[in-house]
């Protein structure tokens, strides 16, 4: 009666292999898969927060819009429906110290980011009848009534076009103020030499100008930034951090240039008047 050869053992070291190995293969495409479930909560969290503005719970939708915001999200439309959930708390006789302000913030907001001409139209509407209301508060309260200074006029002509098309611009000038003059001096006859100059005398202002609306352009890109105040009183303070009482409060609602951040607080500008705001009282514009 012959032996039974005994197993060499192979199969049962393989088989352990295999199971390591795909679980490494697994493990890998977990952590290398795209984080579709952050993307659909958000998509979610969104859909409930139009649905509660719609049902007129200004509370719940405010509480989903800054959850939004709370996690990065910056889309203008986000930003627009989250102005208009504080503005209908306000509306309807809930409001909450500062809903005016942070309404303004949304549809300042919402302007700036959004290429679509509707909701920006929109978004304008909104903020005028937001700033009304805070003026229309400040005649009653004895304070002035300017809420909206505008921008300055180099800062307005800036923001007419991009920073790329001033470049162009500028570019383009330079090229015609240099073969204006080459041509004028190369040329003998007076009538060429008359519309090189008069070629030339056009293109240097131009250059001058676009040189400087793109230079501006761009610190407004990387440099700049600005806020909303969202206080109902934004009293200026001293260095101290202690309020001032004989300053005027900004506004409610107001857009101020953010000029230096000084720990708790900031240095900001609004129209021609710089003062020192809590950092509590502002809330920065997402860009």
């Amino acid at each position: 009666m012959t032996a039974r050869r005994q197993p060499t053992g192979r199969r049962g070291t393989t088989r352990p292999l295999l199971f390591f190995v795909s679980l490494f293969c697994g493990l890998c495409l977990l952590a290398l898969a795209p984080p579709a479930s952050a993307a659909d909560d958000t998509a979610a969290l969104f859909a409930q927060a139009t649905l509660t503005l719609k049902e007129g719970r200004a509370t719940d939708a405010i509480a989903s819009y800054e959850a939004l915001a709370d996690r990065g999200v910056i889309d203008p439309v986000a930003s627009y429906d989250r102005g208009l959930a504080y503005a209908t708390r306000v509306r309807i006789g809930a409001e909450v110290p500062g809903d005016l302000g942070r309404a303004a913030h949304g549809f300042e907001e919402a302007r700036d980011l959004t290429r679509d001409a509707k909701l920006a139209d929109d978004a304008s509407r909104a903020l005028t009848v937001v700033r009304s209301e805070v003026a229309r508060r400040r005649t009653r309260a004895g304070q002035p009534v300017e809420v909206d200074p505008g921008r300055s006029l180099g800062r307005t002509v800036a923001a007419l076009l991009g920073e790329d098309t001033w470049a162009d611009l500028a570019v383009g000038a330079s090229a015609i103020l240099s073969l204006g003059l080459f041509a004028r001096w190369l040329a003998s006859v007076p009538r060429v030499r008359v519309a090189c100059a008069v070629a030339a005398g056009v293109a240097a202002p131009v250059l001058a100008v676009s040189v400087a609306m793109a230079l501006a352009a761009r610190h407004d890109r990387l440099g700049l930034r600005e806020a909303v105040v969202v206080t109902a009183s934004a009293r200026p303070i001293d260095d101290r951090g202690i309020a001032m009482p004989s300053a005027t409060p900004l506004p409610e609602g107001a857009r101020v240039e953010i000029i230096e951040a000084r720990g708790a607080s900031s240095l900001v500008r609004f129209g021609t008047v710089e003062a020192l705001l809590p950092a509590t009282s502002l809330r920065d514009l997402a860009r």
